[in-house]
């Protein structure tokens, strides 16, 4: 039989390896788990990675893409710059000797550029002028100082020769303000411009005018220059105040009797103008629509054959767009 000391050296034989045993399976499970904590950190900074360049490689083609488009912008703004130096120098040419009797602003509405020649020389403004005193008719009827129903009674004073309709018709009864707004525009009617501005008052045509323009005008007479005019245009195009009225201004434009010049070679129904005429100066001015809107405001004094000339001009320009 086995003594009590050896049976005691037995256990704790037993003990040692059995613990030794169980560090052995800890060391191995710890070692085990290390590498599986080294994989997911790696696919984490793998992803990140990607994520990064793929958000790198999208701001470098948005960046090319930006690029791009501002290149294609210069060189439009170098084709119609050179362009319009070519358009200029043709319509010089054609006018040559008497470009001095010449006043015109082409203005490209999109692109905000322009074509201007003596554009600040005085020249009477003829029937050009029944556009401005239109929209202040149609200013005050929308500021509610003037009722569009309101009916004017013709006076003699209101009698001029020349343009219109009304010289022959019977005047005896008071016409719409809207009627006369019409034959002002469709048959540049004197008489009805006439009462109109008796109805708005001279000095506030002048005073509205002056406004448009911002600067003050040469009050005596009938004065205005193919800048002014080509100011006026714009505010008609632009309609800043929202008139509801300005439509039916422009459509009466579109509409006129009169084609012998800025719609003579060109489609005439893209074209809302008013002409004007007095003594030896020829003038015309419009709006010109489409895809590409334009306004061409040409005026003339002792020009030869003028209308033919502004129409020539006017085709030069169309062509040109094309």
């Amino acid at each position: 039989m086995m003594e009590d000391k050896d049976v005691v050296l037995l256990l704790a034989v037993v003990m040692v390896f059995f613990a030794t045993l169980f560090i052995s399976k800890q060391q191995s499970v710890a070692s085990a788990s290390v590498p599986t904590m080294s994989t997911s950190v790696n696919i984490e900074a793998t992803s990140q990675s990607v994520a990064e360049t793929a958000a790198k490689s999208k701001a470098e083609a948005e960046q090319k893409k930006l690029l791009v488009a501002k290149q294609i912008k210069i060189d439009e703004d170098l084709k119609i710059k050179q362009q319009l130096v070519d358009l200029e120098k043709e319509i010089k040419a054609f006018v040559g000797d008497d470009i001095d009797k010449f006043g015109m602003v082409y203005y490209d509405i999109n692109s905000k550029k322009s074509i201007e020649i003596n554009v600040d020389n005085q020249f009477l403004a003829a029937s050009t002028v029944k556009v401005p005193i239109n929209m202040l008719v149609y200013d005050m009827i929308q500021d509610k100082k003037i009722n569009i129903n309101e009916e004017l009674k013709y006076r003699k004073a209101d009698f001029e020769g020349g343009a219109g309709i009304l010289q022959e018709t019977d005047l005896s009864k008071p016409i719409p303000i809207k009627e006369l707004s019409d034959y002002s525009i469709r048959y540049s009617d004197n008489i009805a411009i006439n009462m109109l501005l008796r109805r708005v008052g001279n000095e506030n045509r002048y005073a509205y005018i002056e406004k448009i323009t911002g600067h003050p005008l040469v009050l005596k007479g009938n004065h205005t220059t193919p800048m002014d005019s080509f100011k006026i245009l714009e505010r008609l195009y632009s309609n800043p105040d929202k008139n509801e009225y300005y439509s039916g201004l422009i459509e009466n434009m579109k509409k006129t009797e009169y084609h012998d010049r800025i719609d003579k070679y060109i489609p005439q129904e893209i074209v809302a103008h008013k002409i004007g005429n007095y003594a030896e100066y020829v003038n015309d001015m419009a709006i010109v629509y489409g895809e590409d809107p334009y306004i061409l405001a040409v005026f003339t004094k002792g020009m030869p054959e003028a209308a033919e000339s502004i129409a020539q001009v006017s085709k030069m320009i169309y062509e040109a767009r094309k």
